[in-house]
């Protein structure tokens, strides 16, 4: 018989713990220092344009479309911090890219300042609030690399909505959505029995006088709209036609909601009381009928998902 080797303490396999402590602890060191430069970035960033942050804020709540802006920077923060291990598993300094942005930023802060005087309030808040994105974003690269950034590259395009539109853009698109609205009122005062006199986007009804004006082309509702979809195609769907689908159905909705609720006002003023048409229906009721418009595209939704998951399994 051949003898059995003694078993000695020292064959033991290594403790899963003493082979990754090391590693989770040169991660963490490593995270930290990302971290803690990231946090530095943004302690010089908020005290150098703390000035525009107040204006932008008081920009913001006098425009009719702005304040979804806080909205849109908590929910670019929320998804970031959603992929934080990802990121983490790929941090990496990157001066080089993240420099080259944050100098174009600057650059672009610089010149809507020297030409403030001949910009509108609107075009100096977008050209500036440009520029500020564009050191934020610079600075992540900087801190947590190129290929960090690319995880959450959804995010950082997200903070796009963050930028005013420039006053010519936000004006074409309130004129765009002020006929587009018209149009579609006039197609449903069409079947109803009342007798419609049109004049442009002027309406004239038994006992009632209307105009679609700029202020009920509904920019706001229409841009969160947009917003959503856009958060909700990151969210949900997977393949590019799919989202397209659900962009290109963004503009349709925007009108035919807007052409809603114009009808809707109109005959809850005719035949139930003359006070809804200065309601609060007619001032703060975008927000139902911007739901409405959500559970509109719910079922396009749910269809194009069912559809992206058979074309990726065929044989279910």
């Amino acid at each position: 018989m051949r003898p059995i080797k003694e078993f000695q303490a020292s064959d033991r396999p290594p403790h899963p713990e003493i082979l990754f402590t090391p590693r989770i602890k040169a991660l963490a060191s490593l995270l930290s220092k990302h971290v803690h430069f990231f946090l530095l970035f943004n302690i010089f960033y908020g005290l150098i344009f703390f000035t525009h942050f107040t204006r932008f804020l008081r920009f913001s709540l006098e425009q009719e479309y702005a304040p979804h802006f806080s909205l849109i920077l908590l929910v670019s923060l929320y998804l970031m911090h959603a992929r934080r291990q990802a990121l983490c598993a790929h941090a990496e300094f990157c001066a080089r890219g993240g420099i080259s942005l944050v100098l174009g930023g600057v650059l672009c802060y610089m010149l809507g300042l020297e030409l403030q005087p001949s910009l509108s309030h609107p075009d100096f808040m977008s050209l500036t609030t440009l520029g500020i994105v564009t050191v934020w974003v610079g600075g992540f690269v900087m801190c947590f690399g190129l290929p960090a950034t690319r995880i959450v590259m959804f995010p950082l395009s997200f903070l796009i909505f963050i930028i005013p539109l420039p006053e010519a853009l936000l004006s074409g698109v309130i004129t765009t959505l002020q006929y587009a609205s018209a149009e579609v009122v006039s197609l449903l005062f069409q079947l109803t029995p009342l007798p419609v006199l049109r004049e442009g986007v002027s309406f004239t009804l038994p006992g009632l006088m209307i105009e679609v004006a700029r202020e009920c082309s509904s920019i706001r509702s229409s841009w969160a709209l947009l917003i959503t979809c856009v958060l909700v195609n990151y969210l949900l769907l997977r393949r590019w036609w799919s989202k397209l689908v659900v962009l290109l159905l963004v503009f349709p909705l925007a009108v035919l909601k807007n052409g809603v609720r114009i009808v809707t006002l109109c005959l809850l003023t005719l035949y139930v009381d003359k006070g809804f048409m200065q309601g609060g229906l007619h001032t703060r009721g975008g927000a139902v009928f911007f739901g409405l418009a959500l559970a509109m595209l719910l079922p396009t939704f749910l269809g194009l998902k069912r559809l992206e998951a058979r074309q990726s399994n065929p044989e279910q």
